[in-house]
């Protein structure tokens, strides 16, 4: 009998995705029911969605500034969704029966999710800038106009700053898998080995954790669409002596005291 090679190409549905699936619609189902038939006056399932929608558009806007009010909704997106995704590996069917399990405790899943957000941001850099301004970013062959020597530092700096852009994709994939994944596998050790009083406790510190790694997820992918804008021009004219300065926010820094 010959045996399949390294690389083989199977097209099935596994238990993440079939898992992934089921939460997508319920999560459509649930907001569609909550915003449909809005009223002037809300009453409290409208009150409920729009604090739920204005509470993290509020805090995008707080990290972006009101150039990330139009990705405010693709932000908001990928928090709830990957939140509920998240929170759904800590429900008793899920991860006991062989069909549902977490879609975010699976790096095929938490790599799809990584290459749309990395699809999206550079699109947006494409679409802002232009082909020849985007990429100039990276290959800075303007600055040979200042010599060779600051044409050759502008080059060398722009490839590596090529060579991080391509690195967000497998960050943004490998830290929401692998919290998700160890949470998944610490808290199966803890139940089996230990009472439940422990297990428990360790499912609290699972569901504030799992809400700071979509929290993450979602804010990178928002300050790497707002770092992908943004020209190397933009930074001279917010340098210039009658425009108001601003602090541009390093994505890592946003998440450093998650870690």
């Amino acid at each position: 009998m010959r045996s399949p090679g390294l690389i083989v190409f199977d097209v099935s549905i596994s238990s993440t995705l079939l898992t992934m699936w089921v939460i997508a619609v319920i999560v459509l189902l649930v907001f569609w029911l909550f915003s449909r038939g809005r009223k002037m006056i809300p009453d409290g399932r409208q009150n409920a969605v729009e604090w739920i929608y204005e509470s993290v558009e509020s805090f995008g806007m707080s990290l972006g500034g009101p150039a990330a009010k139009p990705y405010i909704t693709l932000f908001a997106s990928f928090f709830l969704y990957i939140l509920f995704s998240n929170w759904s590996g800590l429900i008793p069917p899920v991860g006991k029966v062989v069909e549902l399990r977490a879609p975010t405790s699976d790096v095929n899943i938490t790599i799809g999710l990584a290459l749309v957000a990395f699809g999206f941001f550079e699109y947006q850099g494409f679409r802002k800038l232009g082909i020849r301004g985007y990429l100039s970013k990276f290959f800075p062959i303007g600055e040979f106009r200042n010599g060779i020597g600051a044409g050759l530092i502008a080059m060398f700096v722009g490839l590596v700053e090529l060579l991080l852009e391509f690195v967000k994709p497998v960050t943004l994939s490998m830290r929401l898998f692998g919290n998700i994944y160890g949470g998944e596998v610490a808290l199966g050790v803890m139940t089996a080995l230990t009472i439940a009083v422990i297990p428990m406790a360790l499912i609290a510190l699972e569901l504030m954790l799992n809400l700071v790694q979509a929290l993450i997820f979602s804010t990178l992918t928002l300050m790497f669409t707002l770092a992908a804008i943004e020209g190397h021009g933009d930074e001279h004219d917010e340098a210039h002596p009658s425009a108001p300065t601003a602090t541009p926010v390093d994505p890592d820094l946003v998440v450093a005291g998650a870690h």
